[in-house]
């Protein structure tokens, strides 16, 4: 019986956000503790399905899982410690045969860098004949480091990312090729020093769709095993970002290097045909054009300050737009934003629910692209404990639109959070939501889309960031 040892850590940092990501962000769970959160960590999950399905051969050691909503980097110290427990775990049981890790690919520590290149050379160090593979997210950023210390990786083909449990377990049946068949891992990848935004890479639209399908049709070969396209993130500005085409095969390193500068070489020749899906618009406009509709609801993505990609999640730009410029524009609608991460006015309000307040909101830790909004009105209704983050929402009524506001940073992505605040969110005009394409949660319901390029650090125009490194920008 082989041991195969599973866990890691999920988080995509946004060098742009000056919000240091600690430990009240993260969902951490280990070893026993497995089985009830499970779900929260899809990519693991499909790991441990496949070998717990294959019982007679694996032995699953599940050690120690961190996940948090993207955000600014990692805590140095806090890495440290959930590093120290991770080896901890390890070291309790036997030397496992093989290394199977769902991680993210552009996790960032402050002072460290790379939290992968770290995690992977700390296990190479003191497992040095312990094969490594990994399941990543479509916006790894692949290092040289990650590249010296694996056996082979594979990455979401889905933009929104709907593939997480099918990864984590395309990268288990990679690592059963290895460990029970005897296959011999060889990995071809190409680096293009590109950068596009994520909105401009949803893989049900050109050129997108048909890269992936071409990816698809590689790992259909007998001696393919993975082809991914893992795109970086543009809202990190590091060293070594950029896309990486890359293919992993079974002992053919030619056909692994002659297919991943297949992969780079299509999307380098289609790379002006990269653009958004949604109709795209500077912020006032987006919500003029939204509230000027007949059908809704109508969702407005406030693309600047995206959590669920690292964005602060308090930018004031939309509410201070509909509270001052539009708000003749707002009369006779039922406007819904979603929301703003504020644990301070939070708590102002729980001290008076039901009644008339004035409350400065947000523009706390965005301070370069916007800054607090004052806001009359009352708050209507508390949840505690929402989602897998234990956050508080508060709904706040104002006299022009309804606003979601949390105690805790977290992404804005689906109906069960209106559901949980008691929202008639099919009978809301316009709804504001702060992220860039629509999850498919909001697709199903939405009668029209629009994406606000707003100012932020997920800014959707690249150029408008303040990058160190030299990329091309798409």
């Amino acid at each position: 019986m082989k041991t195969v040892a599973i866990g890691g850590f999920f988080h995509e940092s946004n060098t742009f956000n000056p919000i240091i990501t600690g430990l009240e962000d993260f969902n951490i769970f280990e070893g026993d503790e497995y089985e009830d959160k499970k779900n929260s960590y899809l990519l693991a999950k499909g790991m441990v399905d496949f070998f717990e399905e294959r019982k007679d051969y694996y032995k699953v050691l599940p050690l120690f899982f961190a996940r948090a909503v993207p955000n600014g980097e990692i805590d140095r110290n806090l890495y440290q410690s959930l590093k120290d427990r991770f080896f901890e775990l390890l070291e309790q049981d036997e030397t496992p045969d093989i290394f199977v890790l769902p991680l993210h690919g552009s996790m960032r520590i402050e002072g460290i860098g790379s939290a992968e290149s770290d995690l992977l050379k700390d296990i190479k160090a003191r497992y040095p004949n312990v094969p490594i593979v990994l399941g990543l997210d479509m916006h790894a950023t692949i290092t040289q480091s990650m590249l010296s210390h694996t056996a082979g990786m594979v990455g979401f083909k889905t933009a929104p990312h709907i593939d997480a449990w099918e990864t984590g377990y395309h990268a288990a049946k990679m690592a059963d090729e290895l460990l029970r068949k005897g296959a011999k891992l060889t990995v071809g990848y190409e680096k293009l020093p590109y950068l596009i935004a994520g909105e401009k890479s949803e893989t049900d639209f050109s050129p997108m769709r048909e890269i992936i399908a071409r990816l698809k049709e590689m790992e259909e070969g007998d001696d393919v095993l993975a082809a991914s396209l893992l795109l970086g993130f543009p809202w990190a500005d590091t060293e070594e970002n950029g896309v990486t085409a890359l293919v992993v095969t079974n002992n053919n390193q030619a056909k692994a290097d002659d297919y991943a500068h297949q992969i780079a070489r299509e999307f380098e020749a289609r790379k002006d045909e990269f653009g958004f899906s949604s109709p795209a618009y500077e912020a006032e406009k987006a919500l003029e054009l939204a509230l000027n509709e007949t059908v809704k609801p109508v969702f407005v993505s406030d693309s600047g300050d995206n959590p669920t990609a690292g964005s602060t999640g308090d930018n004031t730009t939309i509410i201070t737009l509909l509270s001052t410029d539009l708000i003749d524009n707002c009369k006779g609608k039922k406007i819904l934003v979603a929301g703003i991460y504020d644990p301070i006015a939070l708590e102002k309000l729980k001290e008076n629910m039901h009644q008339e307040i004035e409350l400065s909101i947000g523009g706390v830790y965005d301070t370069e692209y916007s800054e607090p909004c004052t806001l009359k009105g009352k708050a209507v209704r508390h949840v505690e404990n929402f989602g897998i983050f234990a956050s508080e929402l508060m709904l706040f009524e104002t006299e022009n639109f309804d606003l979601i506001i949390t105690s805790k940073h977290i992404g804005f992505t689906g109906v069960e959070m209106f559901k949980a605040l008691e929202i008639d969110y099919m009978n809301t005009d316009v709804i504001v939501v702060k992220l860039g394409y629509l999850t498919p949660d909001f697709k199903e319901i939405a009668a029209r889309g629009y994406l606000a390029l707003s100012r932020g650090c997920t800014d959707e125009v690249l150029s408008r960031l303040n990058y160190t490194h030299t990329y091309n920008l798409i």
